[in-house]
């Protein structure tokens, strides 16, 4: 098995032009989480549940990066996408030829700003699921 190195994540993201923006020069944490909902078909009187298999599925991305300002940078990418559909790529051991990439289309539902006097400004955002499924495939 494989082993992962954090730091050669890659997180893109479509902007409000529709460009692919490189984020994970600004980023430092990712987490992309899967649910699938089971569903219950037990019947009245029945002491016994059952669930089927092949529930809703949903997915959601959170990031955490530095906080920039500067042209195709962490706030104007993240201003620009608040509350609109985007497109996001996602390799945890980065964006070359074969290594895994997830895909999905989905609304940044939330966007946090953060500014300490001891420390650096920092960014997060939440992505969740549009429209679709999250896709696992590799990167070309």
């Amino acid at each position: 098995m494989a082993k992962i190195i954090a730091r050669n994540a890659a997180i893109y993201l479509e902007d409000s032009a529709a460009a692919c923006r490189a984020m994970s020069g600004f980023s430092n944490s990712v987490t992309l989480s899967q649910t699938a909902e089971a569903p219950e078909i037990t019947s009245f009187g029945d002491d016994t549940r059952q669930r089927l298999a092949s529930g809703i599925k949903d997915w959601e991305i959170t990031f955490s990066s530095f906080f920039a300002t500067g042209a195709n940078e962490t706030d104007v990418v993240l201003s620009g996408i608040l509350g609109i559909a985007t497109l996001f790529k996602f390799g945890p051991s980065g964006s070359t030829s074969t290594c895994i990439m997830y895909t999905g289309c989905g609304i940044l539902s939330e966007y946090n700003m953060e500014f300490g006097v001891d420390g650096a400004a920092t960014a997060t955002g939440t992505v969740v699921a549009r429209s679709g499924s999250l896709t696992r495939s590799t990167w070309t």
